[in-house]
């Protein structure tokens, strides 16, 4: 058997390829595909945070007196990045609109080789979010509270730029204020600093999207390329999850204002916050993906 999508000859058996590492769905109904796919989403929501996340409580202990001020300072700034949505939302959709593939006419077959298409493209993203989010993190790695303020929400822009890449390679209509509430959802859960916090924030998660999962793949379409996002809506209501958000990245980034080590490790604890915030959106839409299609196509 050739890989879909790179063609190279992968081993019996396998269902990732080697070269590109796409997962195979093909020979998948979509019946399976919702149980592998689910059982997936499940492992991730049970798995503890990136090993460099679990360690920053340990790492910034001898400067929480130092956080206490700059958190009160985090959440506005991330509602800044917010207000901009607009304009990473565009980058992510421009040249989109005519790739764009007709759900309802999609059989099992082909649904499936767009699915493993759409895992490709989705894992090509995530990677180079990290590349991005670690240039950014050396860059800004020891700079004092000053810097940090200036770095928190560089990191969150970048983070939010690539979430929308990945969720819109799973036809998630990202110009809705429903999508976006459920990808800052799905980054607050993937920023979580231990397992608690985590699968608080993925049970959440798991309750959003109502509305998208009651449209039909016209109406997604739709939405997609016609609908303009209000952002001041948006950041009404999503303020409480960038409060939390705030709490959780400070944390984060309080390592930086550590002696020698801020710039040691910016590069790394900005991968590894990447690595679980756009794997935790990765997961959130192609489990909404393969629902959504089950629900209007396989159920019949």
């Amino acid at each position: 058997m050739n890989c879909p999508i790179c063609g190279i000859e992968m081993a019996i058996g396998s269902e990732v390829c080697s070269a590109c590492g796409c997962e195979i769905h093909a020979c998948f109904g979509v019946k399976e595909l919702l149980v592998a796919v689910t059982r997936e989403y499940e492992a991730w929501e049970k798995s503890p945070p990136n090993i460099v996340n679990k360690s920053l409580g340990v790492l910034t202990a001898p400067v929480d007196y130092l956080l206490r001020p700059i958190m009160k300072k985090v959440a506005p700034l991330l509602e800044g990045v917010v207000s901009g949505a607009n304009n990473y939302i565009a980058s992510a959709v421009e040249g989109v609109s005519g790739k764009f593939p007709n759900f309802e006419n999609m059989d099992e077959r082909l649904f499936s080789n767009w699915f493993t298409e759409a895992d490709v493209s989705a894992k090509n993203w995530k990677t180079a979010g990290l590349a991005a989010m670690a240039t950014e993190g050396g860059v800004m790695g020891a700079g004092g509270i000053l810097l940090v303020l200036a770095d928190i929400p560089a990191s969150f822009g970048i983070i939010m730029a690539f979430a929308n890449k990945i969720a819109l390679s799973y036809g998630l209509p990202i110009k809705t204020e429903e999508a976006q509430i459920a990808i800052l959802k799905a980054v607050s859960a993937g920023s979580a600093n231990n397992i608690k916090e985590k699968m608080g924030a993925a049970f959440t998660l798991r309750a959003t999207g109502k509305k998208l999962q009651e449209e039909t793949w016209g109406q997604i379409y739709k939405l997609s390329i016609d609908n303009v996002l209000s952002t001041e809506k948006l950041i009404v209501a999503a303020r409480e999850i960038l409060k939390k958000l705030g709490i959780t990245i400070t944390e984060k980034k309080a390592s930086q204002l550590l002696p020698v080590i801020g710039a040691a490790v910016g590069a790394g604890i900005n991968a590894a916050w990447a690595a679980d915030a756009l794997e935790a959106v990765r997961q959130y839409a192609r489990q909404w993906a393969v629902e959504n299609y089950f629900k209007h196509n396989g159920g019949k």
